[in-house]
Parts: structure tokens; sequence; C-alpha cells
């Protein structure tokens, strides 16, 4: 998505509301104290934390005390993270896939909450954030980006080295692309990108001492749980031949049950009723069971 349309989704009215209709929801509040507690085991009273992509601020808020920053593109996503810390170093407008030079080796911690990297428009976009996010990150300090890729999306794994002999060639599956129109709110979020895990681990090794791909409780039965990528150690000379150490732990496996509706919500549940009786809905299923 190009910058404006970001900021016209992420308007005064979506981030007044974001918190409640994303970050503080039963299944997904598990997943945000998940966060807050590795981010927590990376601060000291000396860290210097910058959150690109902080939208409402909303993990930023959560360490009062803490030597804090937030950069994101939204105006009024911005605003909202400023009440909410107001004694935190600074919020800047801009984007976050341009250098900023005084950043260099300034922060102890780095992070990308909650995929905003996924606005950008290309994979090769998200390489230079990545970048940008390294440069930032000063000798010993750490990066944290949780990941949200295929099998988040859908609960499909998809390989991230899919084929080294394709045409006398390596094929490299790096990411999805997704579109997200919303009824409640009529925004539109398009063509989405979503790096595999993998990709991330594979930008980031020569620049650290140790990268973990940490896996997320189990939030819904027959999901996988999400994924985070911590780097940490920041090389002062990045060393290509002598990559991170990689701590990839295999996947948890989900409890099975009977019927996947099993595993939503009465309200979720009375939304997906709702939008299936929507008029031409049920037409339309039904005539495609008539064809088939």
């Amino acid at each position: 998505m190009k910058a404006s349309e970001v900021q016209q989704v992420y308007d005064s009215r979506y981030a007044e509301a974001y918190d409640d209709r994303f970050l503080l929801l039963p299944h997904t509040k598990i997943n945000v104290d998940f966060e807050l507690a590795l981010v927590r085991e990376q601060l000291t009273p000396e860290s210097r934390w910058l959150d690109i992509g902080c939208g409402t601020g909303y993990f930023l808020s959560q360490f009062p005390g803490v030597a804090r920053a937030g950069f994101d593109l939204s105006p009024a996503m911005l605003e909202r993270a400023q009440q909410a810390s107001p004694e935190a170093l600074f919020f800047r407008q801009g984007d976050f896939r341009l250098p900023v030079p005084e950043w260099q080796g300034q922060w102890s911690l780095v992070s990308c909450m909650w995929a905003a990297y996924a606005y950008c428009e290309s994979v090769k976009e998200i390489e230079q954030v990545v970048a940008n996010m390294v440069a930032w990150t000063k000798p010993g300090g750490a990066i944290f980006i949780p990941v949200l890729d295929l099998e988040d999306l859908r609960n499909t794994a998809v390989t991230y080295y899919e084929d080294d002999d394709l045409f006398n060639g390596e094929l490299l599956i790096t990411s999805c692309s997704w579109t997200w129109k919303e009824r409640d709110t009529g925004k539109t979020h398009e063509h989405l990108v979503s790096p595999h895990a993998g990709h991330f681990v594979h930008l980031l090794a020569p620049y650290f001492e140790e990268i973990t791909v940490v896996r997320y409780p189990v939030t819904k039965p027959g999901w996988s749980p999400r994924k985070a990528v911590l780097a940490t150690g920041c090389r002062l000379v990045a060393d290509a031949a002598n990559p991170a150490r990689i701590y990839w732990p295999a996947p948890v496996a989900a409890p099975a049950t009977g019927h996947p509706a099993a595993a939503l919500s009465h309200q979720e549940l009375l939304a997906e009723v709702g939008n299936r009786l929507r008029p031409g809905r049920l037409w339309q299923a039904l005539r495609r069971r008539m064809s088939a």
C-alpha cells in the first residue's frame, strides 16, 4: 500500500478503536501478553527501545520508566501513542523504509510489532526496513519481529527453501501477499506482503550472534501457534561467513477438535452466521452446491 493509503486507513476513528478491536480481544490478548513478556526480557534500566510502526503505542505504554520511542506513518495513531506514553523520549511521524542517520547504532532494542512491515509494497522494501532496523541497533542489542506469514493467516505451512534444482537454480519462496476487506468499517488493506519467518532469519543472520524463532502459545484449537524472530547480540561488523546460531523449535501440535467452529467464541459464531445469511450469500452457496 502507498503511504497515503495507509494514512487514510489509519485515521483518528480507526486509531481510537484499534486496541479494543485487535490487541485486547480474549484470544489475541494471549499473544500480546506473551510478546510483552518477551520484550521485558530484553529490557534493562539502561535500555533504549525503538518501536517502528508503533501504532497506538500500546506496547510502549506498558513499560513506564523505560527510555523508549515510537515511529509510525499515521499521525492519528501517533497522537494516541503520545497520550498513552507522555513521558516517552519521542513519537516521530515518518516512513520506516527510509534511513534515519541520527539513529545509527543508538537503540538496544528495535521492534516492529504486529506486522507493520506488511504495508510495504514489496519484499525488497521489507528488506530495506530490516536493514534500517539493523543499522539503528547498537552493538550487543536486539531486534524483535513478530511474524505474520501464510501459516498464521491460513494455518498452511510453506517451506522456505522449496526446491534447490529448478531449471539449474534455487527456488526461494520468500513471502505471500494478501488483501483484507473489513466489513464493519468498509476499509481495505490491499496487497499486504508477509515474508516467511525464514526470510527474516536469512536477512538478520550475518549481523547477530544468536537468532531464535519463538513459538507463541496455542490460542485456538487446531491452529499452529504464531511465531516471532528474536535476534540478539548485534555485531559491530557483519559476518556472513559466520552467521548467527539459529534456534528454531518444532511447532507445538495444536489439539484437534471435532469441527473448526468449536474454536470460535459466541461472538465470532454469531458474526459468521450473520455474514453467511447476508442477502445473496445463501443463494450463491446453494448455486455452487447444485452445480458441483
